[in-house]
């Protein structure tokens, strides 16, 4: 009775006091009851269905893999888990989401190219997609349909197959000014091969050449292309906890990188703007002007015209550049290849003129030696932005459920050795009379990407990368640099002298570029002056920076 009667007085004497307790008890078991139960309730699902996909590491509630998922790197773990689990596609968890790894050409083929029709659509991405304002708008992120296919047209016009065949006699210029300058200042060459790759895209892009080494607008195309950094599976928390993305100003202090990127990408989304507007005043036809002339034509935006061209000096500087620098390497470390390059030379040209496009079907070896440096060490590491199928789909018995990332780890499809015999080394035979083992698809590696959604640029890029290497070859003995005492480095190739992004490129080392003769030293002088002469007409200053765009 003591029990009931305390009850009783409280409720006729302190009813005010026990009700307002019992209000914050319930509500503080809800507040912590009710998201534990969804993440009970959601890591069910996720068991459920992590039974039917490919085997990986095991997921925990929440966070997924994130903190298996090695930061450096993962690309060689990826590789390491296919082992393991002894299947080309495996399965990593961000969050609540599977993402599956292909690690086997002819696997990964068989979904992003033989079933394109499926797999042409982009994932919902929170860091490449939502905090940089790019999935209504950017090329590179729009799902599968007409607004894509709009964006591929209108790109296609700039750097298709039919677009860039016009742009030969550039590229050609481009490069001979850039042999001039290794040959004058040959430490750096990092900064003058970026000039070149500027260069060509500004002028397309602009119809405004870049004449200076560490252009600015050429560091913003660098700075655009860290952001496909956002595609590496376990990097960024906001993929697996993507509320993170939308915290209120007031939690800002909580998690601020979200709502800074954001803020970072609509200033440079408005730079790239007003970069396009100037470009429809310059006096030569280019991208910008293209696009200005479409916009009420196909409802065309200063944000979609933004990234379009950003997009074009972004992809086209960085792979371009990187790839670039990956030969230089590679000649300094096989200086077989380099001779019979040069033997190749001898016998086709001579010493007494430079390459022009003319002898590019009797150049074979040197055309190998293209295919081999995209293959050897693939710039875009992690194949680029991550596939998706538009429905569910089934593969080797696996579901493979609409929306989930497909993404090709190059790093192993290019180095499997059933492909690629001795990977590591480089061997430009690979790829003469006829690829050395199949491979499902003609070019014989897939630096370009897959199916509809495969590099915009890979025509530019190519035709590019051949004539330079072409000419860089015919002009140089390219050799390692020199120590203290003068003796020649002897340069890493491992993955370890590379760097740590999905846009993979070589860390610094020191190169020589010694002329192969005296007449081909005067030859790159003459030839740079008239090269330069040719290109006024795209001569051209910017004011424009990101500190005066508002």
């Amino acid at each position: 009775m003591g029990v009931l009667q305390d009850i009783s007085d409280a409720q006729q004497g302190g009813r005010l006091s026990l009700s307002v307790f019992d209000i914050v008890k319930f509500s503080i078991l809800g507040v912590v009851a009710i998201p534990l139960l969804w993440i009970l309730i959601d890591y069910v699902r996720v068991l459920r269905l992590r039974q039917k996909l490919p085997p990986g590491p095991f997921p925990v509630p929440l966070f997924g893999n994130f903190f298996v998922i090695s930061k450096y790197k993962p690309w060689i773990q990826f590789e390491q888990w296919a082992q393991y689990y002894n299947n080309p596609m495996t399965t990593i968890w961000q969050g609540h989401n599977p993402t599956i790894m292909c690690n086997d050409a002819w696997t990964i083929s068989e979904l992003l190219d033989k079933r394109a029709n499926i797999y042409s659509s982009r994932p919902r991405m929170i860091a490449m997609g939502d905090m940089i304002n790019a999935t209504e708008n950017n090329q590179v992120c729009l799902v599968y349909g007409d607004r894509w296919r709009l964006h591929r047209r209108l790109m296609h016009t700039a750097v298709g197959s039919q677009a860039v065949r016009p742009l030969r006699h550039i590229q050609a210029y481009e490069s001979k000014i850039l042999v001039r300058d290794l040959m004058e200042k040959p430490d750096d060459y990092v900064l003058s091969i970026e000039r070149y790759s500027t260069s060509v895209v500004s002028i397309i892009g602009w119809g405004r050449r870049i004449d200076k080494i560490n252009d600015y607008v050429g560091q913003m195309a660098m700075q655009v292309m860290e952001g496909v950094d956002f595609i590496i599976p376990g990097l960024f928390i906001v993929e697996s906890i993507p509320i993170l993305s939308r915290l209120p100003k007031l939690l800002n202090w909580v998690y601020p990188w979200p709502r800074t990127m954001f803020n970072m990408a609509l200033h440079m989304q408005r730079y790239f703007a007003a970069l396009s507007r100037e470009g429809t005043q310059a006096p030569e036809d280019n991208f910008a002007k293209r696009l200005y002339r479409e916009k009420e034509q196909n409802g065309l935006d200063d944000a979609e015209i933004a990234t379009l061209t950003s997009n074009l000096i972004g992809g086209g500087v960085d792979t371009t550049s990187g790839t670039t620098i990956a030969f230089l390497l590679a000649m300094c470390t096989f200086p077989s290849v380099q001779q019979k390059a040069h033997e190749e030379l001898d016998k086709v040209i001579g010493q007494g003129r430079v390459p022009d496009w003319n002898d590019e079907n009797s150049l074979p070896y040197v055309k190998a030696i293209v295919s081999e440096v995209l293959r050897w060490r693939t710039v875009t590491i992690l194949g680029g932005i991550p596939h998706a199928p538009i429905q569910d789909d089934e593969y080797r018995g696996y579901l493979i459920p609409k929306g989930t990332p497909i993404t090709g780890n190059v790093w192993a499809i290019h180095r499997n050795p059933r492909d690629f015999p001795d990977p590591d080394m480089f061997r430009p035979e690979r790829y003469l009379g006829g690829l050395e083992r199949p491979y499902p698809n003609k070019q014989g590696h897939n630096a370009f990407g897959w199916g509809r959604r495969a590099c915009s640029g890979q025509p530019l890029a190519e035709q590019g990368l051949f004539m330079t290497i072409a000419t860089l070859l015919w002009a140089f003995n390219i050799r390692p640099g020199l120590d203290e005492n003068g003796n020649e480095l002897k340069l890493d190739t491992s993955i370890h002298a590379f760097t740590k992004s999905e846009n993979m490129r070589a860390e610094p080392f020191k190169a020589r570029f010694i002329p192969r003769s005296k007449e081909i030293a005067e030859i790159i002088l003459q030839e740079a002056t008239r090269a330069r002469k040719e290109l006024t007409v795209f001569d051209g200053e910017t004011r424009l920076t990101m500190e005066n765009v508002p």
